[in-house]
C-alpha cells in the first residue's frame, strides 16, 4: 500500500480522496501565497496556479526531506499531493475574498457570467532506503542540504486542470444571506459547487471535482506517470 500525503489542510480536497478510497497523511504547507505571487508578476492565472502547487508540495517535501515532518507507517513508497485554486475572472486572478466586503465584489464581477477556475496539481514520488544525507534529485534547497535518512525524491510533475463554470446572479438578499454562511470567504473565487453556492451555478464544462479542489483524473495520470499503481492509494490509512 503506497503512503498518501496531502499538503493542504482544505476539508473539500480531503473529502474528494476519502470519497475515492484514499485517506491522507494531512501536512500543512504554510506557504506565504501573496510572496509566491509577487515572486511571479508576469506570470498568467493558469500558470499561477501550478506554481503556488508547487511551492505548497516542495515546502512540505523539504520538511519531510530533513526529517522535520514525518510520514507515519511502514509504507515502501509515498505520494505526496499539493494543490492550489484560483479563480479568473476580466483575466485576473481571484483567490479567496476573506472579507464580506471583497466577497460581494467578486459576485457583482461574477453573477450571470463565465468564470474559468484553474488547480494546480503537484505530485511527487518519495520511495524509502535512499542513503541517508543523500541530497534529494530536483528538490528545492534545504536549510541542511541534506534528505532525512530513509526517504528519497524519485520524482515530481506538475499540471494545471481548468474548468469553466457559468453561474446566475443572486438576488441582493440572497447573496447577503451567502454570505452569512461564511462559505464563499475562505474558498477561491467565493464559490463552491459542493455547498451552498451550488444554487447559483447553472452550469460547468470539464471536471466537477477541479473546481472543489482536486481533478482525480488528473491525479491519477501524474501519479500513473510516477510509476505508481492508482488502486494502491486506495484506503492508504496511518
Amino acid at each position: 500500500m503506497t503512503a498518501v500525503v496531502l499538503a493542504s489542510a482544505s476539508p473539500s480536497r480531503r473529502r474528494i480522496l476519502a470519497g475515492s478510497g484514499i485517506t491522507p497523511h494531512v501536512i500543512v504547507s504554510d506557504v506565504d501565497e501573496a510572496a509566491v505571487e509577487a515572486a511571479h508578476p508576469d506570470a498568467d492565472v493558469r500558470t499561477l496556479a501550478g506554481v503556488l502547487a508547487e511551492a505548497k508540495g516542495r515546502t512540505v517535501l523539504d520538511r519531510i526531506l530533513t526529517g522535520t515532518a514525518a510520514i507515519p507507517g511502514d509504507s515502501g513508497t509515498a505520494v505526496l499531493i499539493a494543490s492550489d485554486s484560483i479563480l479568473e475572472l476580466g483575466g485576473r486572478p481571484v483567490g479567496k475574498p476573506h472579507t464580506a466586503e471583497a466577497t460581494r465584489r467578486v459576485w457583482e464581477e461574477m453573477g450571470g457570467s463565465t468564470a474559468h477556475l484553474h488547480t494546480g496539481h503537484c505530485v511527487a514520488r518519495l520511495d524509502r532506503n535512499a542513503p541517508a544525507g543523500s541530497p534529494a534529485p530536483d528538490a528545492a534547497p534545504t536549510a541542511s542540504g541534506h534528505a532525512q535518512a530513509g526517504w528519497g525524491l524519485t520524482g515530481i510533475t506538475v499540471e494545471t486542470a481548468s474548468t469553466v463554470i457559468r453561474t446566475v446572479r443572486p438576488s441582493p438578499a440572497e447573496l447577503d444571506a451567502y454570505i452569512a454562511t461564511g462559505e464563499p470567504l475562505e474558498v477561491a473565487g467565493a464559490l463552491t459547487i459542493d455547498g451552498f453556492g451550488g444554487a447559483f451555478v447553472t452550469g460547468i464544462e470539464g471536471d466537477h471535482h477541479n473546481v472543489i479542489g482536486l481533478s482525480l483524473p488528473v491525479l491519477r495520470r501524474l501519479v500513473t506517470g510516477l510509476g505508481v499503481f492508482w488502486p494502491s492509494l486506495w484506503d492508504a490509512r496511518d
